[in-house]
């Protein structure tokens, strides 16, 4: 079975280390790996370490941490001769760090993929201080952008108004994640599996604004008289960072769609910081996720029914974005004639 892994991310004082102490010390049931950037800067609390075997640290509670001082994949080797001692993989990145340049390995890298399984990309926010992140670094809105999960904690040192409009910004970055709150109290919510359908706050459910629908045609006229199959796309946007999404009820030639996201990819490299998409195709029941890594795609099949609607969603984030070139590529890639609704 493969191993579960998650990767960590957050700008630097987040509370990365916090949370992940919190799991460690918490979750007993579950023996984890952890991958540490730097363990011989003791993140993990020093209580809980209680041997050292090379580059390999035993925790109390029989967890294993591995320090990121060669390469992941070495680690990641060397983990694979030690699976039978842990049951799930964390991946803690330094605060500085773009999680894609990690999760590449998990996503294209063949002998990786056939160990260990990406579950989850969870993003710590300091709600103080992440709209001085959001202005002035790069690296914190990839990370933001990238992440399936965002944990919204240091609450208390804000207002509650601010906090909802916190929560406006972050779903306009990246309306695909969940969101949860680190309580007042400090306790931390379950995290639960990423879902584009909903929004997670304090354990209660809020719906997300993402598939509520704009006119394309007040936008871009020009692509409405040309063809007005396309009904809509939705932007949001926190400074220069922008989120368009489209939906297409028809299926698409894989060959060319990837042609055409690997062209914008590389035309668009420093601006384009995430593209996740569901594609269906033309053979019976595939279903795929199609999303970059870098300058890289991953593409996985997921189930997929007969009787479900062959309906392809594409989600395009990053700075600066114009939805012009990714109607063109798209639209250039369709089996058939489309509609398109958000």
């Amino acid at each position: 079975m493969k191993k579960k892994t998650t990767i960590l991310t957050g700008f630097l004082g987040a509370g990365k280390t916090t949370f992940l102490n919190h799991l460690i010390t918490n979750k007993t049931d579950v023996k984890y790996a952890i991958i540490e950037n730097e363990i011989r800067e003791q993140n993990i609390d020093n209580d809980l370490i209680i041997r050292s075997s090379d580059d390999i640290v035993e925790l109390k509670n029989g967890c294993l941490c591995c320090s990121l001082n060669d390469s992941l994949y070495e680690i990641l080797s060397e983990l694979y001769h030690r699976k039978d001692d842990f049951d799930e993989l964390i991946i803690e990145a330094t605060g500085i760090t773009d999680p894609a340049s990690i999760a590449e390995h998990f996503l294209i890298h063949p002998d990786v993929k056939k160990t260990f399984k990406l579950v989850n990309t969870i993003c710590i926010i300091d709600a103080e201080i992440v709209e001085d992140w959001l202005d002035e670094t790069e690296e914190a809105r990839k990370q933001i952008a990238f992440s399936d999960v965002l944990l919204i904690g240091k609450t208390d040192l804000v207002s509650p108004s601010y906090v909802d409009t916190l929560i406006a910004i972050l779903k306009g970055i990246n309306p695909l994640a969940q969101m949860f709150i680190k309580s007042d109290e400090g306790e931390y919510p379950k995290i639960f599996p990423a879902s584009q359908k909903s929004l997670y706050l304090s354990n209660k459910t809020v719906e997300s604004e993402h598939h509520h629908h704009d006119d394309l045609c007040n936008h871009h006229h020009d692509i409405c008289d040309q063809d007005h199959k396309y009904h809509g796309y939705k932007t949001h946007s926190h400074t220069d960072i922008v989120t368009c999404s489209f939906v297409y009820d028809k299926t698409f030639d894989m060959q060319k769609l990837h042609y055409r996201l690997m062209v914008l990819l590389n035309v668009q490299s420093k601006g384009l910081y995430r593209i996740k998409d569901i594609v269906y195709t033309d053979n019976p029941n595939e279903k795929l996720v199609v999303q970059s890594v870098g300058k890289r795609l991953s593409i996985q099949e997921i189930p997929g029914t007969t009787e479900e609607s062959k309906t392809s969603k594409f989600v395009f984030i990053g700075r600066n974005l114009k939805p012009d070139g990714f109607l063109i590529s798209l639209k250039q890639s369709v089996n058939t004639a489309v509609t398109v609704e958000i």
